[in-house]
């Protein structure tokens, strides 16, 4: 009898053979199914036992899971009842016996059980979701699933499928804290997928959502993560084309949220019209410790409506609202502000359209105010006159708590600065920053002159082939991956024309792969590039 005629025992499936069948997503709200389809894989893995290797035959026993064999022992292997009345059937079962009895059993058969592991990481989970909804994975992606916890992804041109399988990984990864989605472009379905990873994942702490454009239906989504998700603790979504109407929707799921500490919201369009929202905000929430609202249209009622909601908190250490327009009017109520708050560390009013009277009448706050550190109100009107009278205000107090008074680009007669002296001699502790900073009127570079005509000769190409760098690393990134080597890079410019000397070309690439890992990343070429 020949060792093929052996009947076939049907077994269950191992791990690395089956496959998950998602649904077709035509909603966000078939992401759940697919998440927890996804999820049960990892958790639901049957265990089978190892082939039998017989010692003087060139067969082997298929597999034979444990719920099909329900005894077995380190010397025979009891097969599952297959119709005995048969003679014939038991002739071949008495020839599996002869086989496995005359086996060196201790050395030869291997009967365990296999566990794989559970996809903590979520990188299995990821590349299956990547192969069934047909996108590429992307490397970084991969790479900080492994190793790391933060996630940088921002200017990866991100497409909804990107993000929906992204969002799959990030449902079971449990060491990623913080993800960096900056400038992506993302549209409502994309952050419908996070919205439903962050109604499971219980790590991520903070998100950055920054530069995507979302808008006011970008706004809704927004205010159901912060009211869904409690372990959120500090938010950036600045430069999203957010209005007044917007602010109004936000202010109430920040007010409500009792774990946000930080939230970034400068670079929109929140002004007047939703001040009082934000006033009741600042007033209620007794969790948030750092708020931007820089780069807004806060005018003089939405300041003074700010600076009541101020005088109420007891909690945010860091209030930063330059570039706005404040104004005198503005500048007073903040100072009334800050003889009651005790617990702000502090504050910008940067380029406020502030002059001479409302920035005495914030010095003059000092004489109540024993808490605030930092006091930053430079690109604002204030004259020499004024700045002395701030000086000899601080050298009629016995104690002052301010460390630095900031008129950074405010212009000083020379005989200022004996007054910073004669000030110093009582205070010591405190530091007065005025005239041009450094960076003033200046872009600072890299620090290789090599890299800076390297990246001026890729932007000299792109203007003349009025191209955007996403499609020049196109060309270099044949498997879409977002990465491509230094060996491609290199052959990518040279394919495009772009001609570049040795040590442009080498000190480039090292000044590109920052984390060393033999890679560049288009988020990184893009950073560089833009800079």
């Amino acid at each position: 009898m020949q060792w093929d005629d052996v009947p076939k025992v049907n077994s269950i499936m191992p791990h690395a053979a089956r496959t998950t069948k998602l649904s077709t997503i035509t909603s966000i709200d078939e992401l759940e199914e697919d998440i927890d389809k996804l999820s049960d894989v990892n958790k639901n893995d049957e265990t089978f036992i190892t082939a039998i290797e017989a010692p003087n035959k060139n067969h082997k026993i298929q597999p034979v899971t444990a719920a099909l064999s329900k005894t077995y022992t380190c010397t025979s292997l009891t097969l599952p009842a297959i119709d005995m009345k048969s003679h014939h059937l038991q002739q071949r079962n008495a020839e599996i016996d002869d086989i496995i009895n005359s086996a060196d059993m201790e050395s030869n058969v291997d009967i365990t059980e296999v566990k794989p592991n559970y996809d903590e990481t979520g990188k299995r989970t990821y590349e299956r979701a990547c192969r069934k909804i047909g996108v590429s994975t992307i490397s970084n992606f991969l790479r900080s699933l492994e190793r790391g916890s933060a996630l940088d992804l921002q200017f990866y041109g991100l497409e909804c499928k990107s993000t929906l399988a992204i969002s799959m990984a990030l449902v079971i990864n449990s060491t990623i804290t913080t993800v960096n989605l900056q400038g992506n472009t993302l549209n409502t379905r994309s952050l419908g997928y996070l919205e439903k990873m962050l109604e499971e994942n219980i790590t991520i702490t903070n998100l950055n959502l920054s530069e995507n454009d979302l808008r006011t239906p970008g706004m809704r989504v927004i205010a159901r993560i912060i009211e869904n998700n409690k372990t959120l603790k500090y938010l950036n979504i600045s430069n999203n084309n957010f209005y007044d109407t917007d602010g109004i929707v936000l202010a109430k799921a920040i007010e409500e949220h009792s774990e946000l500490l930080g939230i970034n919201i400068s670079q929109n369009s929140f002004g007047d019209i939703c001040a009082g929202a934000f006033k009741s905000m600042l007033a209620e929430n007794s969790c948030l410790q750092e708020i931007d609202l820089s780069w807004n249209n806060f005018l003089r009622g939405g300041a003074t409506c700010l600076a009541e909601g101020m005088a109420e908190n007891v909690c945010i250490r860091d209030f930063n609202a330059s570039w706005n327009g404040f104004e005198d009017d503005g500048a007073a109520a903040m100072a009334k502000a800050l003889e009651t708050n005790t617990v702000l560390k502090t504050l910008d009013l940067s380029c406020n359209r502030i002059g001479p009277d409302g920035f005495l009448t914030l010095i003059g706050a000092f004489k109540h105010n024993d808490s605030l550190d930092t006091l930053k109100v430079g690109k604002n009107n204030v004259p020499d006159q004024a700045a002395e009278s701030a000086i000899m205000f601080f050298l009629e107090l016995n104690l002052i708590r301010l460390r630095t008074l900031d008129l950074s680009d405010v212009i000083f007669r020379s005989a200022f600065n004996n007054k910073i002296n004669e000030l110093h001699e009582i205070h010591k502790d405190i530091t007065i920053i005025h005239g041009y900073t450094d960076s003033y009127g200046k872009r600072r570079m890299v620090s290789y002159d090599a890299v800076v005509e390297a990246i001026n000769v890729i932007n000299l190409f792109l203007a003349k082939q009025k191209i955007r760098i996403v499609e020049l690393f196109k060309r270099f990134d044949l498997d879409g991956s977002m990465s491509v080597s230094y060996e491609e890079f290199q052959q990518g410019l040279k394919e495009a024309g772009i001609y570049l000397s040795a040590t442009q070309l080498d000190l480039l690439i090292r000044h590109l792969d920052k984390d060393g890992d033999g890679e560049i990343d288009f988020s990184e070429l893009v950073a560089l590039t833009e800079n």
